[in-house]
């Protein structure tokens, strides 16, 4: 009877501590949210308020999030493309309000990742990366 208690014990201590080993803190999104997010929205298209709020809270790690989920040969197609710049943007769309990690708010990784985007695209799209970069930019200014 006592073993079988224990058993019990140890099986529910156990889901405890494996189901808070992804969880963020109030206001924040894991890493695999913030990536299950972008892989869903370049495959199936599909944008929810979720996303958004995602995004927002996550700042630079959302371009990290990009390079780890999008292969390159599909990371430069004119409508993955849009759709980072997509996604890029609610990430930085207030920086300091709502990314609660300091270090995210500044665009690091996402500099580099619309740089990148730049260098292999062309026309109209171009504009678009530039747009993108300058509200960035000028957004992460803002939280110095």
């Amino acid at each position: 009877m006592r073993t079988a208690q224990l058993l019990v014990v140890a099986i529910l201590l156990g889901a405890v501590l494996v189901s808070g080993q992804d969880c963020a803190k109030p206001g924040e999104y894991s890493f695999t949210q913030v990536r299950e997010s972008v892989h869903r929205i370049t495959t199936q298209h599909i944008y929810t308020g979720w996303d958004e709020k995602a995004f927002n809270h996550s700042g630079d790690v959302v371009a990290v999030a990009i390079v780890k989920t999008i292969p390159e040969n599909e990371l430069t197609s004119p409508a993955t493309v849009k759709e980072i710049l997509s996604i890029l943007h609610s990430a930085f769309a207030c920086p300091s309000r709502c990314i609660a990690a300091p270090d995210n708010r500044q665009p690091t990784v996402t500099l580099l990742l619309l740089e990148h985007l730049r260098t292999r695209a062309s026309g109209p799209i171009q504009a678009e990366i530039d747009q993108t970069k300058d509200f960035i930019s000028l957004q992460a200014k803002d939280t110095k």
